[in-house]
């Protein structure tokens, strides 16, 4: 049954359209015209073909379970609710997810039909989940967000193809991809300075929050060098460092193992004519092999110094199990260099990015957290739950990219399982946070003036409501944060935890999630208990991740976030068991739809003079 708002809906476009049709059937006795003018009844049928739309837009707006009580849909134009209630509606379609690459790749052998879906992919996806093709596109989005007291995580979005990748590559491909990696390189450095700049010109005292986020398999001609010099350092790192050929204990850490301080020593000049023997040939590292990877981590410092005289922090993703070895043996590197007290600057300067779907990640963080102390520099922290969970399954079953010698994945097979490793990296990260400030748990004092210098940073990349309010709580019970008093009560939380401690969100995804953090939140630049009455006092705490690049170049990213919203929906109301900063808690795809919809839903009823009878989200 029509609900009975539609009926009059459909009441009043009947007394609208219906004159021409009356008029007909009387003409004879008014000697008029057998109908009105077509421009009349056009509009009519027309609005009449949208009322099922307008039905199912109805049936989505139901009532959210989300626990944010305001409206974060208020500055958005129709369009961008529109353009909002269909991607995620197609998010929802699981064969036209799975199968978008290769309706694409077909598209672009069709004349015409081309530019038709890279129009049409550019109108939703692009414009939901990317800043602009370039760092200087993205500049109107960084003051938007600023001005909502949320900083940016910045990406130049250029990755491999995870399907292209599976059915092209193998663990002994010498085929180079094409990525223009030098080209990237330089666009790192040109972000850091477009970042730094933008950040100049707020002239904010406080920590600055526009990050620059890397990808290190975009800066190789042969991405693979990675995973071969991953299979190196899996075989010849000592215990705890990797747990190959040990019985698990809790003096071994699993696969893929935590960096060692001598991991990058292959990677010298000398040893470049003389690979070291590799008892698996397919994947036995060659003189190019350590010739690019020396030179990428030349790169890298390069990328560093830069960001180190601008003020940036620069961020390295996490990426396949089978890259992970060698990925954070060059972050430790980097931390050893760059993340000393001494330095200057922000600090740490350099964050690597933790997997909460890997089995070996608390023990990970621990060993990392114990060595940063013992070798005098800052460890930084992104602490997500993971992209990759799928490709993972796969690869390890099908052993075809997999350097896992254990008999199971390296990946949590529950989302129960992920999530109580998340939690359990929640609680050891903000522990060390408060032995860094010297807090005193259970009380709610703040940090002594002045604040020491900085030897641990986290930011919690999530989606889910839980974790998030885990974070402020352990922070409220570490006495990191405090509560305000009132109807109202917000958290305090003082500038020198800010400069430790973020959380962050994926741009165009859980931006009442986003929305909530900020209100609840008072990131205050002193030690004084009074609240800023704007809440805009400090730096800010919650950070989008924003994307940039042309089209063409951020489409593996682009289907990456179809596919984890196709999966998140699928698994129903408390989220996928992958996710690409972390998983949603509030129904992924299903609630972004809804909460679009509750917002198209509010903006008809005023246009029509109607009171709304839903509760805001």
């Amino acid at each position: 049954m029509l609900h009975p708002r539609l009926v009059r809906i459909h009441a009043r476009l009947w007394t609208t359209a219906s004159p021409a049709w009356r008029i007909r059937s009387v003409s004879s006795s008014h000697g008029q015209s057998a109908s009105l003018p077509r421009r009349r009844l056009l509009p009519a049928l027309l609005l009449l073909g949208l009322a099922p739309v307008c039905y199912t837009i109805h049936l989505d707006s139901a009532p959210l379970d989300s626990p944010v009580a305001r409206d974060d849909t208020h500055d958005l134009s129709l369009t961008a609710l529109i353009r909002t209630y269909a991607v995620y509606s197609m998010c929802s379609i699981p064969a036209l997810v799975d199968n978008a690459p290769l309706l694409l790749d077909l598209s672009a052998t069709i004349p015409g039909v081309r530019w038709l879906a890279e129009a049409f992919v550019r109108a939703t996806f692009f414009k939901q989940f990317v800043g602009g093709d370039t760092v200087q596109d993205t500049l109107p989005v960084l003051h938007k967000l600023r001005a909502a007291n949320t900083g940016t995580l910045l990406a130049y979005s250029v990755e491999v193809d995870e399907k292209e990748a599976l059915r092209a590559y193998g663990p002994g491909s010498r085929t180079p991809l094409s990525t223009p990696h030098k080209h990237i390189v330089q666009e790192m450095l040109h972000c850091v300075d477009v970042v730094a700049d933008f950040e100049d010109a707020l002239e904010m005292k406080q920590d600055r929050k526009t990050w620059v986020a890397i990808k290190l398999s975009a800066l190789l001609p042969d991405a693979h060098a990675l995973t071969r010099l991953s299979a190196h350092l899996v075989a010849t790192r000592p215990p705890p460092y990797s747990s190959l050929g040990r019985l698990p204990s809790e003096h071994t850490i699993p696969f893929p193992g935590c960096a060692h301080p001598a991991d990058l020593g292959v990677l010298m000049p000398t040893n470049h004519q003389t690979p070291p023997p590799s008892t698996t040939p397919d994947l036995a590292l060659t003189p190019t092999d350590l010739a690019a990877l020396y030179t990428l981590y030349q790169d890298l410092r390069r990328i560093c110094t830069q960001a180190r005289a601008r003020g940036v922090r620069i961020i390295v993703d996490g990426e396949y199990s089978w890259c992970q070895p060698a990925i954070d043996a060059l972050v430790k590197g980097l931390m050893r260099e760059f993340n000393k007290p001494g330095e200057g600057g922000v600090q740490p300067l350099v964050y690597g990015t933790y997997q909460g779907y890997l089995r070996r990640t608390p023990a990970q963080l621990a060993r990392d957290l114990h060595d940063a102390r013992e070798g005098g520099y800052a460890l930084g922290v992104k602490l997500v739950r993971g992209a990759y969970r799928a490709y993972e399954v796969a690869a390890h079953e099908s052993r075809s990219l997999s350097i896992s010698p254990d008999p199971i994945p390296p990946v949590h097979l529950t989302k129960r399982e992920t999530d109580a490793c998340y939690d359990e990296c929640v609680h050891l990260m903000l522990g060390a946070v408060a032995k860094d400030l010297g807090a005193t748990t259970g009380t709610k004092t703040t940090p002594p003036p002045p604040p020491p210098p900085p030897t641990v940073g986290v930011l919690f990349g999530t989606h889910n409501w839980k974790s998030c309010d885990l974070v402020l709580e352990e922070l409220v019970r570490l006495g990191l944060a405090s509560k305000s008093s009132g109807t109202n009560p917000r958290i305090l939380i003082p500038e020198p935890v800010t400069a430790r401690v973020a959380l962050a969100q994926l741009y165009g995804m859980c931006d009442d999630l986003t929305a909530h953090l900020v209100a609840l939140t008072d990131t205050r630049t002193g030690p004084s208990s009074q609240e800023s009455p704007s809440g805009h006092s400090g730096s800010p705490l919650v950070l989008k991740y924003l994307p940039y690049g042309a089209l063409a170049e951020v489409m593996p990213y682009l289907a990456r976030r179809a596919v984890e919203n196709r999966g998140v929906l699928s698994a129903g109301e408390t989220g996928g068991a992958s996710g690409g900063i972390g998983q949603s808690g509030q129904g992924g795809a299903r609630g972004e739809r809804r909460r679009a919809a509750r917002a198209l839903r509010r903006r008809v009823w005023a246009a029509l003079g109607w009171s709304n009878d839903t509760t805001s989200t």
